[in-house]
């Protein structure tokens, strides 16, 4: 059985273009032959730890949802409940869960670089579900998984992130795998929000949201992430929203325009509700995604378990 090249999922960085294609085959392939009610024995006698560190609906629900479809036997890990609230290390709680059998880690932590620690200190397998500010690889999998279903190919598809990219884990991720398969990206938002002195991907920025609009098949908008900003960053989120905030006028003028978002959304802030109901608003079918994606990344990487 063919799996991803490497035993985990770390970042974005860890996958080829050959393991990008291949988790979409395997996700197609789960989205054509679910049907409600059914499983899937892929994960059948492996269990599953979804230990989210921070608060999570849809990355949480979909991968709980996958798992269950996999036949895996899933155990809930929340924090506040935990002993780590007793002084527990993150390591030590780890180990614990180990010690009871488990054999695959979904884990979203607020501390960037958690994940990749926890791995070199397992013989389990290490999914990445949010890292901080670093990465989230099965929600750009999910996006772009999504454009690939509406447009039928990536490949020159033009795609301008819009907001908070400076604390975006989302961000980091889609460009990485944007970039690998062949997708043109560019940057608009505060100029306090982008990566000026530290763009390692060499990605040009618009100047304004007409620009981004006019030059992009696709806008990817992002929420603001008060919790992780300094004071300072922005004079007021009115300010933000007038400048930077996707409004239905603005997008009418170009109604092939695709508009995404990982959610939660701000609508107000950084999106326009009534978008929401726009014929190429693809929010909704972006979260069906993430049901699809985490079944094939966790099938994919089961196989390891198997070998």
């Amino acid at each position: 059985m063919q799996t991803i090249s490497k035993p985990y999922l770390l970042s974005s960085e860890d996958l080829t273009r050959d393991d990008i294609n291949l988790i979409f085959q395997r996700a197609k392939f789960f989205q054509d032959n679910y049907t409600p009610g059914s499983r899937f024995d892929d994960l059948k006698g492996i269990s599953v730890a979804l230990a989210f560190f921070e608060n999570s609906t849809r990355t949480k629900l979909s991968f709980e949802i996958a798992a269950k479809r996999l036949s895996a036997d899933t155990i809930g890990f929340a924090a506040s409940t935990s002993s780590l609230s007793k002084g527990e290390s993150l390591l030590d709680t780890l180990k614990t869960i180990e010690a009871m059998g488990v054999q695959i880690y979904v884990i979203r932590h607020g501390s960037s670089g958690a994940q990749q620690f926890l791995q070199r200190n397992t013989s389990g397998i290490i999914l990445n579900a949010g890292d901080g500010k670093h990465e989230h690889p099965t929600q750009a999998l999910l996006d772009n998984y999504t454009l690939l279903n509406h447009f039928g190919k990536l490949e020159g598809l033009k795609i301008t992130i819009v907001g908070d990219i400076f604390h975006s884990r989302v961000a980091r991720s889609n460009i990485n795998v944007m970039k690998t398969l062949g997708m043109e990206v560019k940057f608009l938002g505060p100029g306090t929000l982008l990566p000026q002195q530290n763009n390692p991907w060499n990605v040009d920025f618009c100047t304004n949201l007409d620009e981004a609009i006019e030059w992009s098949d696709i806008l990817l908008v992002l929420r603001l992430q008060r919790e992780r900003m300094n004071s300072g960053l922005l004079p007021s989120i009115e300010e933000f929203s007038n400048f930077f905030g996707v409004t239905a006028e603005k997008i009418s003028r170009k109604p092939e325009l695709v508009v995404m978002h990982p959610g939660p959304v701000n609508y107000g802030v950084e999106l326009d509700y009534r978008i929401s109901t726009y014929p190429n608003c693809l929010i909704q079918t972006q979260v069906t995604s993430g049901v699809y994606i985490r079944m094939a990344v966790l099938s994919l990487l089961s196989e390891y378990l198997k070998k």
